[in-house]
C-alpha cells in the first residue's frame, strides 16, 4: 500500500471495530487484526486502534450479526469504521460492501448483516470493485483476512468509500424485521438471544408506551402467556417467563437466574403477540 500514500488522509488514531463468528479459538482473529496493523503501518500511519465487538456470533447466524453491530456501532465516535464478517457465502459471486450511515463506514458482505443500519435511512451503499491500487489475494475461504481487512485499512488511512466501489441501491436485506398489527394484536419477533438466554424482541417500549399498554401488557408464544412489564430483573417470577424493557428500548423475555430461551423453548424468529394491545 506503499503507493497508496497520497490517497491516505485519515486521522492519527482510527478506531476499527471487528464483529466475527470466528469464534477465539483459532488463528482468524488474530491474522485480520495482523493485516489492519500491517497495510496501515506500511502505509506510513499511526497503527489503528483495534476493539473487539464480539468474535462469538454464532456460527452463521447472520441476523445475530445483525443486532449486534447495530446495538453497538453508535456507543462509538464518528469516523470509526466497522468491520463485520458474518459469512456463509464466502466464496461465491456475493457482493463486498462498503456502507456509510451516521458518520460511521462498514465493512461486510452483502448478505444482510446491515439490515438496521439500511433501515435507519441515510445510508449510502458502495460495491466494492478492487481498484488497481487495492491489492487483494484471492481467497475463497478467508475474505475476512484477504478482502475486508485490506479494504477497512484503507478506510482507516482516509480512502474515501467512492474510490474503492460504485453506489448501489439494491443490497440484500432480511426481511420481516419490523413488528406488525394483526387485528388488536401487536405480533413481533425475538431477534437475538443474549449469552444470558434472555430473548430480545424487535417490539419497542416506544411503541408499548404509544399504544398505551406499556405496563398491563401480557405476550403470548404459541400458547405460552406472560403477564406484565417488570420494572427490573429481580422483580422476576422465578421459574417462569418474564417481561421487560431493557437498555435499548426493547421488550425482552427473561427468567430470574434461568435462561428464558432453554427454560420456554424460544426459537430464533419466534413470534411474541401482544394481545389486544389496541384495544379501545
Amino acid at each position: 500500500m506503499n503507493e497508496n500514500k497520497k490517497l491516505l488522509s485519515g486521522p492519527a488514531w482510527p478506531i476499527v471495530t471487528l464483529t466475527t463468528d470466528f469464534g477465539l479459538s483459532d488463528y482468524f482473529v488474530g491474522s485480520v487484526k495482523g493485516v489492519l496493523l500491517r497495510e496501515t503501518l506500511s502505509s506510513g500511519l499511526p497503527a489503528v486502534r483495534l476493539v473487539d465487538i464480539t468474535h462469538q456470533i454464532p456460527r452463521h447466524d447472520i441476523l445475530s450479526g445483525a443486532f449486534v453491530i447495530n446495538e453497538a456501532y453508535r456507543y462509538f465516535p464518528a469516523g470509526s469504521i466497522h468491520l463485520v464478517v458474518v459469512d456463509p457465502g464466502v466464496g461465491t459471486e456475493r457482493r463486498e460492501l462498503i456502507a456509510s450511515h451516521a458518520g460511521h463506514l462498514f465493512v461486510g458482505p452483502d448478505n444482510g448483516v446491515f439490515t438496521y443500519i439500511f433501515q435507519a435511512g441515510e445510508t449510502k451503499v458502495y460495491q466494492v470493485k478492487k481498484p488497481s491500487f487495492l491489492n487483494l489475494n484471492e481467497s475463497a475461504t478467508f475474505a475476512g483476512r484477504d478482502h475486508f481487512a485490506p479494504i477497512a485499512a484503507l478506510l482507516a488511512g482516509g480512502v474515501p468509500p467512492e474510490k474503492l466501489g460504485e453506489p448501489i441501491s439494491d443490497c440484500k436485506r432480511i426481511e420481516g424485521l419490523s413488528p406488525w398489527r394483526a387485528g388488536a394484536d401487536l405480533v413481533g419477533k425475538i431477534v437475538y438471544f443474549d449469552q444470558y438466554g434472555n430473548a430480545i424482541t424487535n417490539v419497542t417500549g416506544a411503541a408499548l408506551k404509544e399504544a398505551g399498554r406499556r405496563g398491563e401488557i401480557f405476550a403470548s408464544l404459541a400458547e405460552r402467556k406472560i403477564e406484565g412489564i417488570r420494572k427490573s430483573y429481580a422483580e422476576g417470577q422465578k421459574g417462569a417467563g418474564n417481561l421487560i424493557i431493557n437498555s435499548s428500548d426493547r421488550l425482552e423475555i427473561f427468567t430470574p437466574g434461568e435462561s428464558a430461551r432453554a427454560l420456554l423453548k424460544l426459537a430464533l424468529l419466534e413470534e411474541v403477540y401482544l394481545k389486544d394491545l389496541f384495544r379501545t
